[in-house]
């Protein structure tokens, strides 16, 4: 009886999440790509919101390598939701500093901006990214302060 409950439980459960991935698939999110390095884990993306309105013109991904201490920060556009996107910039610094190292300031960066990298072994990270596109002239720009500590 037991294992007939189990057999049938897992059976849902792989079923569920097959489900789930299908909703949830990758036709919704732009590609990330880890362009920090392989010993950089990926940690979470962040939104770029356009200025106005309320959809995800993009993502800013952080990495981290543990065994340096340093931060990673990538600026991509979300290919699901705005077309054409460019300069595209990403900045990241260690919180409570004024050294931003930023990436696509100035520039006509069309896929992503960065990688961009700051220590902050023991401390948090403040990053920023942004990106204009085609669509009615729209842009969106978003940061976060002390968002991810190493």
């Amino acid at each position: 009886m037991i294992k007939k409950h189990l057999a049938t439980v897992l059976t849902a459960t792989v079923l569920a999440g097959g489900f789930v991935g299908l909703s949830a698939g990758s036709a919704h999110a732009a590609d990330r790509v880890n362009k920090c390095g392989s010993s950089y884990a990926f940690k979470k993306s962040w939104t770029i919101n356009d200025n106005g309105d309320a959809r995800v013109a993009g993502f800013i991904d952080i990495y981290y390598n543990s065994g340096n201490g340093y931060n990673c920060a990538i600026a991509r556009g979300n290919d699901a939701t705005v077309t054409n996107h460019h300069e595209i910039f990403v900045a990241v610094r260690r919180s409570g500093t004024n050294d931003w190292i930023n990436d696509g300031a100035g520039s006509n960066y069309t896929r992503y901006a960065g990688p961009v990298y700051a220590y902050a072994k023991g401390a948090c990270i403040d990053f920023v990214g942004g990106l204009k596109y085609n669509e009615s002239a729209g842009q969106g720009a978003s940061g976060y302060n002390s968002q991810h500590c190493g």
